[in-house]
């Protein structure tokens, strides 16, 4: 059975699609496992990472997006879920010239608008808008879980805002990992993000759970060496778990995400940032992979 992350946070632009690709590579390239990688944000930039334009264009007019399968099992439909699966995805080989074991849920401009639609649908059904609300997420954890069976991990890119589908994500989730860059709107959005996380209404409530059980664990990304982003970090760490491992900003973690159809290893797309990634992986595996699944 897989396990499900998420990697969220209320703060846009701190590199949630960027990591949740990194650990789609790291986990099929160097840890051999079979990756799902489901696109939850509208902006849709894993997708445009692991499939290019044309790829995502493709499927768009197939049909073959996030919205799509949720518009189509909400209306009634039962499609089987790996008909809207690209497999095998990505510009990564491994050093035999084979393709990682990635597959991939695209993202859509338009899963907002469905689940809008969906609201609206099962709002015809009760007149109290929190019962529609949780009902819809309810039936959007059900769908994402109807893909555990074939993968050994499952990595939920979710939006920075609170659409249902994030809050479904969120609760979905065995694990979460909260990337932030060193500054003090992150701070806040971590602190936001950790009471959904952990259903807690105040931050007070969330730093009664210690930290070695709580859900979710921070990654500091885009750390410049040399300046105040440390201490920033050091805050951070005081109210919330934390992985030792730092993502530098690197232009080389920037450039790698282009989209190039020429095949590559790992090593060589993020070059000098492979080190960081790995080291990254494997903190990551050896210990919040490896956690027993949150009740």
């Amino acid at each position: 059975m897989a396990q499900f992350l998420a990697v969220a946070n209320r703060k846009g632009g701190v590199g949630k699609s960027t990591i949740a690709v990194m650990l789609a590579h790291a986990a099929a390239l160097w840890g051999g496992k079979r990756v799902l990688l489901l696109d939850l944000d509208s902006q849709c930039n894993a997708t445009l990472i692991l499939i290019g334009g044309q790829g995502w264009s493709e499927a768009r007019k197939a049909g073959h997006t996030i919205a799509d399968y949720f518009y189509e099992l909400f209306d009634g439909n039962n499609p089987e879920p790996r008909e809207y699966l690209k497999h095998n995805v990505s510009d990564l080989v491994d050093a035999r010239g084979k393709k990682p074991r990635i597959s991939l849920l695209p993202g859509s401009l338009l899963l907002e608008d469905v689940q809008g639609e969906l609201f609206v649908k099962q709002a015809r059904e009760s007149k109290d808008p929190e019962i529609v609300g949780s009902q819809v997420r309810g039936k959007l954890e059900r769908l994402l879980r109807r893909f555990a069976g074939s993968y050994d991990l499952v990595i939920l890119d979710c939006p920075p805002g609170l659409s249902l589908a994030a809050l479904a994500a969120l609760k979905t989730a065995d694990r979460v990992l909260v990337p932030f860059r060193p500054d003090y709107v992150s701070q806040l959005a971590v602190d936001r993000v950790a009471m959904l996380i952990e259903g807690k209404r105040t931050l007070d409530d969330v730093e009664q759970i210690p930290l070695d059980q709580r859900r979710y664990v921070c990654l500091a990304n885009g750390v410049r060496m040399g300046t105040r982003d440390q201490v920033l970090v050091d805050e951070i760490a005081i109210a919330h778990p934390i992985l030792a491992t730092q993502l530098p900003m690197l232009d080389s973690i920037a450039d790698a995400f282009d989209w190039d159809p020429r095949p590559k290893t790992i090593e060589v797309k993020y070059g000098a940032a492979a080190g960081s990634i790995r080291r990254l992986y494997e903190e990551i595996d050896q210990s919040f992979f490896r956690l027993a699944p949150a009740a």
